[in-house]
């Protein structure tokens, strides 16, 4: 195995109280917001609620559901957006360079797959560990146009947990129609070999024969969403967004996962002060 039979073995390595207030949905409703003046000193607040409900297509697993607080905060230099927070190296009217850290959004508790099924796929549920989110820390710049936003990212992990990177390019198209941004994106995701591993891949030493391994390689996901954002003061904005994931051969192939598709669903309120 890549990565995952060194590394998955450790257990659960992240507190699943201390993740639920970490959703990747989170990132997509606050990631496509207009450019602050770069000459602006003053720093932008948001706190506000948001909920997600999530279904990343493993074997029999129930839709995730979480509820947690939102928190924006964009200065010259530092910010901090609901999953991701750094320092903006560079910034112009055009361009944003930034080094930041962020939390990735897969995790999943094997009790919760289903065990009949992924017996008939000569898997042993009772000999699975947790998959934890991994925390990445990398670069991310953003190019805006009257064309949209089109933004790059390059991130590593840095939790241990899947020891691998992953790259990430999306084109979003923001237009405004009364109170209302409406904000569709497209995006793929380049995830190297140790991040599939660890979360698709199956050790042989959890197989019920004991001898079948699932250990794919690295993987292009392609994605496509909607956000929106709608006024309903100076202050008050209510979010709601929507992204759908197609999983490539060597995510669907793996006796884990029983869909070729991830679906995520956000919405959400914040006040702007």
């Amino acid at each position: 195995m890549h990565g995952r039979a060194i590394v998955k073995k450790k257990g659960r390595l992240l507190p699943m109280a201390g993740c639920i207030a970490m959703s990747l949905a989170t990132a997509h409703v606050e990631a496509w917001q207009e450019p602050a003046d770069s000459n602006a000193n003053g720093t932008q607040w948001r706190l506000g609620v948001m909920g997600s409900l999530s279904d990343d297509g493993y074997v029999d697993a129930d839709s995730d559901g979480s509820v947690y607080p939102l928190v924006y905060v964009d200065s010259r230099w530092l910010f901090f957006h609901a999953t991701e927070g750094g320092v903006h190296l560079y910034r112009s009217d055009r361009f944003t360079l930034d080094a930041l850290l962020s939390i990735g959004h897969q995790e999943m508790d094997a009790d919760d797959l289903g065990r009949r099924k992924l017996a008939e796929r000569n898997v042993d549920r009772d000999r699975l560990d947790d998959w934890d989110r991994s925390y990445y820390a990398g670069l991310s710049g953003a190019w805006t146009s009257r064309f949209g936003v089109l933004r790059a990212e390059a991130q590593t992990d840095i939790s241990g947990n899947s020891e691998g990177e992953l790259y990430r390019v999306a084109y979003a198209y923001p237009w405004h129609v009364g109170r209302a941004r409406v904000t569709p994106h497209v995006d793929a995701t380049y995830l190297s070999d140790n991040v599939v591993d660890y979360y698709f891949g199956l050790d042989a030493d959890e197989s019920l024969s004991g001898s079948y391994a699932y250990s794919p390689d690295a993987a292009f996901v392609p994605g496509i969403g909607v956000d929106l954002a709608y006024s309903l003061s100076r202050d008050w904005t209510l979010y709601a967004g929507a992204r759908y994931q197609h999983y490539p051969d060597e995510i669907s192939d793996s006796p884990l996962i029983e869909d070729d598709h991830a679906v995520s669903l956000t919405g959400g309120i914040s006040y702007s002060f």
